[in-house]
């Protein structure tokens, strides 16, 4: 889990949402009508996460050929609550774009990501109320990053030297990778290849020459930016802790918010 920075609302959301207090999620993205505005908000969404799950950072590919994109509208605090007036449906601070979390059989690349009964993300969290439980990636930090990860197994581990710096509750961080499913048996065979590249490229450049640092430097500028569609690389935050001292110099480098 990354930091997440939300740009405005969208405007056709904003539209809807002022139109009357008792409108709901399923009322705005149902019928004909709702076509243009459910696609502006879903882009706005994918724009302000650089591409990747608000969760596990996996890359939200658009759909082809017949399979549907990795992508669903997340509610980080149950729509469903009206203990209050309050209308969490079509809060846009409350919206995130996250992936099927292994649920979706007619997901693009379905077979590495349709993983049933081997969900995470928004999947295993349903229409619990974790406010209190787990980390809100709009709420954490953009430094230090909160986890790192093991590159022989893919696995995501809390870090409890930077939730300290950060002041971010340790047991909090670590039901974020329990009750979402962080370290499912999808995610770490997708993380570990991701890794086992960069450490592949880092002992290509040292045996070009280059110190074991410079090497980890070169990497971090090459990977650790936004592409032409300003996207994030899938997995950042396993990249940013291997590469370590290096990705932090780049990210400060590119003044990086998230």
């Amino acid at each position: 889990m990354k930091k997440v920075r939300k740009g405005a609302e969208p405007t056709k959301l904003k539209a809807y949402r002022e139109g009357s207090a008792s409108r709901t999620w399923d009322q705005f993205i149902k019928g004909k009508p709702a076509k243009r505005r459910k696609k502006q908000t879903r882009e706005q969404l994918v724009a302000d996460q650089g591409g990747l799950c608000a969760y596990c950072e996996i890359d939200l590919r658009p759909g082809s050929n017949g399979f549907v994109s990795d992508l669903r509208v997340e509610h980080f605090h149950p729509k469903s609550d009206s203990l209050t007036s309050h209308n969490w449906h079509l809060d846009w601070q409350n919206l995130l774009g996250c992936c099927h979390g292994g649920s979706q059989k007619n997901v693009i690349d379905a077979a590495k990501r349709f993983t049933k009964p081997d969900f995470s993300c928004d999947v295993p969290k349903g229409d619990n109320n974790w406010d209190n439980v787990i980390l809100n990636p709009l709420n954490i930090p953009t430094f230090p990053c909160l986890f790192q990860y093991d590159r022989a197994t893919g696995s995501i581990l809390v870090n409890p030297t930077a939730c300290h710096q950060a002041a971010i509750d340790i047991g909090k961080a670590q039901a974020t990778v329990d009750k979402l499913c962080l370290d499912a048996a999808r995610l770490r065979d997708l993380r570990k290849p991701v890794l086992d590249q960069v450490n592949d490229e880092i002992r290509h450049l040292v045996a070009l020459g280059y110190t074991p640092e410079q090497a980890r430097s070169r990497l971090a500028q090459a990977l650790l930016r936004q592409d032409a569609n300003n996207h994030w690389p899938a997995f950042f935050s396993a990249i940013r802790s291997y590469l370590g001292a290096a990705a932090e110099e780049q990210l400060k480098a590119i003044s990086y918010n998230g």
